[in-house]
């Protein structure tokens, strides 16, 4: 370890530390230019102190206290001068660090510490093989997403399973290289041996970035059957809450399902021992809407002989019909309602065959193009996704007594999985259960966003990695730091300033904040910026209007 002698502790306030720099003397100190040299068992190795991200080391009584450089500035202190007896202000450079851990006399690391230092307690560099020696110990295998942006030798190793298992948010404004950052991060996830991973691509971006370790699904031709749906995700598309009738509608089609359910032949050869409204098998949906349409318009016997008089439920389910019949005949549901290939309970293996990429060449990403789809129906479909990836975990676990580690990364999240657009419920609720109970089945949801104020708290507060990109918003800003634990809150104030794939990754899967350079994922997805200039700056060619036309109302290419 080295032992080379920068400054000492001026202030210690809660988390944060203030320590002041030494000038240069033979064998410690530092010199203007900030540069030092210090002896390793490699020769010498030259460290800049003082930038923003970078790593010293405080003495402690158990060992080394590491920290990291949080705030620099030059300050005037007053000092006497004994020659004359008279103050003068002096310059001096002072350096507010962050604790993350300790390191103990064999060089161990362990995150936190039981004690601070006290004023006067002397502070030391930090050899890039320090650091390197912690990154490597904590990353459980070879797992990196870049270089430290710091220190560009040293690979930024991660602990894979932390940031999967507990879940992980990547957060950044638009431009800051958050595609260019999935892409990177899928790209290495691929060249594992065996993964699995679904990738909601709501803009279309990602169809060329991984090559044959993908499976392209475009989700407007894919059939997510009605009946795979439960209870709940079917009244929601059914009936209005607000209604009056809303009771009798609700009731009466539980019973109408379940009795579908039970009848129909090839469930019972399924030998289900008890169909509930959940179980997910087929049943005819128009029996069912037949059965409302009979009850809507039914005339019993009255009072008189001859006579006839409105049924209990005649005219209760005229708005419910009406409202599911608009959905029918709208060519936008036909992969809910209208499903032509999966029609049948037996064809519930061929559907999750394709959307966990198990056909008959695996495929270890699955690219679920969401761009396709109408917003008002593109709740339907990601909730559905969502809750069938985490039922098939949880049930896998329970047959097999191991998990099916499965990854699902929410680009644009905050466009389904929002905190107050009610539209958002049913993807928002799917989501939050992965969020708070998939740890246990072998789920991991990362959410990606450019406004994560506007992301479910719920989801944000179970995510125990943050791989943060720049985000200048004030607002942003500040809900991040909220969701950070306070000895690290600060580390925000350097978001701003990060260059495009440039991020600050903090929590479980790192073993303490780390600023990343992340690799350049090749291909890159196609998220690039429109050239104004390069496109304007070329002769003027016709535009081929009808064919875009075309296209725009047939809904595809």
């Amino acid at each position: 370890m080295s032992d080379y002698k920068i400054g000492k502790v001026i202030g210690v306030n809660g988390d944060l530390i203030e320590i002041i720099l030494d000038d240069k003397q033979d064998d410690f100190g530092v010199p203007e230019n900030m540069l030092i040299n210090i002896k390793t068992v490699n020769g010498p190795e030259s460290i800049l102190i003082g930038q923003p991200g970078t790593f010293l080391k405080i003495q402690i009584l158990n060992g080394m206290l590491l920290c990291m450089v949080a705030d620099i500035k030059m300050k005037e202190i007053n000092s006497l001068n004994n020659e004359d007896d008279i103050i003068m202000p002096l310059p001096q450079r002072i350096l507010t660090l962050v604790p993350f851990g300790t390191i103990n006399e064999n060089g161990n690391f362990e995150k936190g510490t039981d004690v601070l230092p006290t004023v006067n307690s002397s502070v030391y560099a930090v050899s890039n093989m320090t650091i390197n020696a912690i990154y490597s110990s904590y990353s459980d295998g070879n797992f990196n997403l870049g270089k430290l942006s710091l220190m560009p030798q040293q690979d930024a190793l991660i602990n894979l399973d932390a940031f999967l298992s507990r879940h992980g948010a990547i957060l950044g404004q638009t431009g800051s290289g958050k595609s260019w950052t999935v892409a990177s991060f899928l790209q290495k996830i691929a060249e594992l041996e065996k993964s699995t991973v679904v990738l909601f691509d709501l803009h279309g971006e990602y169809k060329n970035a991984f090559g044959e370790y993908a499976d392209y699904i475009d989700a407007s031709s894919i059939e997510l059957p009605y009946w795979l749906m439960n209870c709940e995700e079917l009244l929601g598309l059914m009936i209005d809450k607000n209604e009056t009738t809303a009771p009798n509608q609700t009731a009466l089609f539980k019973s109408l399902l379940q009795e579908s359910k039970q009848k129909h032949p090839e469930n019972i050869a399924l030998n289900i021992p008890k169909i509930n409204v959940d179980t997910p098998v087929y049943f005819d949906f128009e029996e069912i809407l037949d059965k409302f349409r009979f009850l809507d318009r039914q005339m019993v016997p009255g009072a008189k002989p001859g006579t006839e008089k409105k049924g209990d439920f005649n005219g209760q389910f005229t708005r419910l019909l009406t409202r599911i019949d608009s959905k029918l005949n709208d060519i936008r549901y036909n992969l809910i309602f209208k499903p032509q290939i999966y029609n049948s309970s037996a064809s519930m293996s061929d559907l999750f065959r394709k959307i966990l990429g198990e056909e008959n060449i695996p495929k270890k990403i699955v690219i679920l193009d969401i761009s396709p789809i109408p917003f008002d129906v593109r709740t339907s479909v990601i909730s559905l996704l969502l809750r069938c990836f985490f039922d098939f975990c949880y049930w896998y676990k329970k047959v097999n007594n191991k998990n099916y580690p499965m990854a699902v990364f929410c680009d644009e999240a905050h466009l389904y999985l929002n905190e107050y657009d009610t539209t958002s419920k049913s993807a928002r609720l799917s989501a939050e259960r992965i969020a708070k109970e998939g740890r246990k089945y072998g789920t991991s949801l990362t959410v990606i966003s450019q406004r994560p104020r506007e992301v479910s708290a719920t989801i944000l507060s179970q995510c125990n990695t943050f791989l943060c990109l720049r985000i200048t918003n004030p607002d942003d800003q500040s809900y991040v730091k909220r969701l950070l634990p306070d000895s690290i809150a600060n580390i925000t104030t350097m978001f701003s300033s990060l260059r495009r794939g440039e991020c600050i990754l903090l929590g479980d899967s790192v073993i303490m904040p780390t600023r990343i350079k992340i690799d350049m994922p090749n291909p890159t997805p196609d998220s690039e910026d429109a050239s104004f200039y390069k496109e304007w700056t070329t002769p003027h060619a016709e535009i081929d209007i009808p064919i875009v036309l075309d296209a725009w109302r047939k809904q595809q290419i």
